[in-house]
Order: structure tokens, then C-alpha cells, then sequence
């Protein structure tokens, strides 16, 4: 009888002490991070959008003073891109951790958007300068400017969350103090002037306009003008609260029991909306966890269901971080007991016991 082939192999294999190779394991990657990875159409948004920004640019640089002006331009999803991180992450089945962010900006290995250098280099062209504001933070500075000089990005300054900025993560303190003339963290012996922001790009609305007091629509005929957004369905503000639809089966009140497992409602249990209200008082609240964001550094953020910036999160402490919390709080409704305070402007409860979240259902 003929040995099979596959066979055959195997036995050589094991005969001269090598161990056969086995086909690797696929994992199918989410549809935003694959239409990010592979699509053509991806690359052809980044590259339609930066090519109209440079038209638009030559129009407003006609009436500019050389010098005189720059473009704000955010770093990550807009000039260079991380989607080999972002597959990182699929192909382990973990969520985004500061930790895991960090190592990868370090490697200084992300790449060039379609059509972002050859904006960068007309930016120069025209008389303006390249100033990029990103969100990432001190311990990845130097990687991240090495890894932008690497792919040839021609930047007079790039600002980072770090020192007194170390809270801006809407980027409006550093915009104002660039439009001043006063930025605190150019590099000793560096200073810029007064310089007017004509254009600036990004991949989430806060990387273009304070978002936390305008909205779209009193910017939207800004857009294609001076604010110039890109594609990026991988992550971002708009995942904060989590997007739902209504189902046509009516829900129980509160208090009442409902389909069967669910656990009614405590008494003077108050909804997340109306927690956000009581800064300095303690409080019994009930509602669902839309997303949750695990950090490596510092405590877990639990964000309550379609609450926006003026609802209420928890911040998950010590203890409560021995458990995966993504996995035992996202999508659940939960009850917990504490006091609200203020952090950053917006509602917040400490949490360092897990016995005071119950998952209610």
C-alpha cells in the first residue's frame, strides 16, 4: 500500500529528529480592523481627504504672511497608523491597556498614511509650519519623534501629554498656548511665536475643536475648510457610551421584576444621570455599563449607558483590578454604592472594594 504523502513527511521528519511544521492558526480579523488593514477603499479616504486638504491649503496660504501661521495635525490614525497594534490586540483577544499602548509606540514602528507626508511637505512649501499634537505621553516621547523623523514628516514641533498638559486630553490648552506664543514643554533653548492655526487634522472631533463646548453642528461648515477629519472605525470618543437600539419588547419599570432573573431595583437607588448631579454625596446607583477601558497604570473606567460627558463613571481601584473588569461589568446593569466626586469636570465614584458593584443581570 502507498504511504500518503502527508504521512510520509511526518515519518521523515521524526527519522531525522525535526519536528513537523504545522499550519499556523488564523484568527478573522473584527470588520473595522480588517477594512482598515486591507481595503483599498481605506487608503483611498486618507489619500482623497489629504489631497483635498493640501487644494484647500494652497487657497487659504495666499493671503497668510510666511511664518506667520501653521497646521495642527494629530499624530496616530492621521498621519501615521497603528493597525498593526490594532491586530495585535485581535489576534491576542485583549483590550486596549496603557501598557500594551506604550510598548508598541516605543518600538517607533508605525507607519505613513497615504498622502500625510506629501501634505506635511507642502505645509513647508507654503510658508506655514507642521505642528503635531498628539495624546500620547511622556514615556513614549522620544520614539514617537524618532519614529516621525524616520518616515521623513518634516514637524517644528510635536506636543505631547506630559507636564502641565498632562490633563489636556482635549488638546485646547495646548492649541491656545501654541496661537499665544507660550508653550511649556519645547525642548530647553527652543521657543515659537505667536503662530495662527489656519488648518487642523485629526481622527476624532477634539483633535479639531473644543467638542466639549461646540457641536457639530455649529462647526459642521467647517469641515473640508479648516478641519480636515479622517476615517477610523477602530476606536474613539463616539465608543464611549456604546450605541444601542430599542427592541419592540417594552421594558420593565423600576422596581419591578421583569424577565426572570432580573433583580429589582434597590430603595433610593437613583439612575446614573441623576448621580452626576450629587458631587460630595453618597449615592445608590443603578444602570448599564456601556464600555470599560482597562489600563495597566492606574484604575479601571467603568462608563455608564448613553449618559455623554455629563453622566457618571466609576473608577475601579486596587482590588477590583485582580478581575478582568471588561469581561465581568461591560454590557451588564450593575448596582454600586459610593460617594460621587468631580475629576477632570465630570462625575466620577472611587471604587476600591468589588463588593460594592453587584452585577444585577
Amino acid at each position: 500500500m502507498r504511504m500518503p504523502r502527508i504521512m510520509y513527511a511526518a515519518l521523515l521528519c521524526a527519522l531525522i529528529g525535526v519536528a513537523p511544521m504545522c499550519p499556523a492558526a488564523q484568527v478573522k480579523l473584527p470588520n473595522d480592523i480588517a477594512w482598515v488593514s486591507a481595503s483599498d477603499s481605506y487608503k483611498a479616504c486618507v489619500l482623497q481627504t489629504w489631497m483635498g486638504a493640501g487644494m484647500r491649503l494652497r487657497e487659504i496660504a495666499k493671503a497668510e504672511k510666511p511664518g506667520t501661521w501653521c497646521v495642527v495635525l494629530d499624530a496616530d490614525e492621521t498621519i501615521i497608523s497603528n493597525i498593526e497594534f490594532q491586530k495585535g490586540l485581535a489576534l491576542k483577544g485583549t483590550g486596549h491597556s496603557s501598557g500594551s499602548w506604550d510598548e508598541w509606540c516605543n518600538k517607533g514602528t508605525a507607519t505613513v498614511l497615504p498622502g500625510a507626508k506629501e501634505y506635511c511637505a507642502l505645509v513647508r512649501e507654503l510658508g506655514g509650519k507642521v505642528i503635531v499634537i498628539t495624546n500620547r505621553e511622556a514615556p513614549t516621547k522620544a520614539a514617537t519623534v524618532k519614529n516621525l523623523a524616520d518616515l521623513g514628516f518634516a514637524c517644528d514641533a510635536v506636543l505631547f501629554r506630559e507636564g502641565p498638559y498632562a490633563k489636556d486630553r482635549m488638546k485646547t490648552a495646548r492649541r491656545e498656548d501654541l496661537q499665544k506664543g507660550a508653550l511649556k514643554t519645547l525642548a530647553e533653548g527652543r521657543s515659537l511665536p505667536p503662530l495662527k492655526i489656519v488648518m487642523l487634522g485629526g481622527d476624532q472631533v477634539h483633535d479639531l475643536y473644543d467638542s466639549e463646548k461646540l457641536s457639530f453642528e455649529q462647526v459642521k461648515d467647517r469641515f473640508g475648510r479648516d478641519l480636515i477629519i479622517l476615517p477610523n472605525p477602530m476606536y474613539g470618543d463616539w465608543m464611549k457610551n456604546g450605541v444601542y437600539v430599542e427592541t419592540a419588547e417594552a421594558q420593565p419599570p423600576a422596581g419591578e421584576t421583569g424577565k426572570e432573573g432580573a433583580v429589582p431595583a434597590a430603595p433610593g437607588a437613583i439612575t446614573p444621570k441623576a448621580a452626576a448631579g450629587k458631587i460630595g454625596e453618597g449615592v445608590v446607583v443603578e444602570g448599564k455599563v456601556a464600555s470599560v477601558r482597562t489600563r495597566e497604570r492606574g484604575p479601571d473606567s467603568l462608563y455608564f449607558e448613553g449618559e455623554g460627558k455629563e453622566g457618571l463613571s466609576l473608577a475601579l481601584f486596587d482590588a477590583g483590578k485582580s478581575d478582568d473588569a471588561k469581561a465581568k461589568y461591560e454590557g451588564k446593569k450593575i448596582r454600586v454604592h459610593g460617594k460621587v466626586t468631580e475629576y477632570r469636570g465630570a462625575a466620577q465614584i472611587k471604587v476600591s472594594d468589588p463588593a460594592k458593584i453587584e452585577v444585577l443581570e
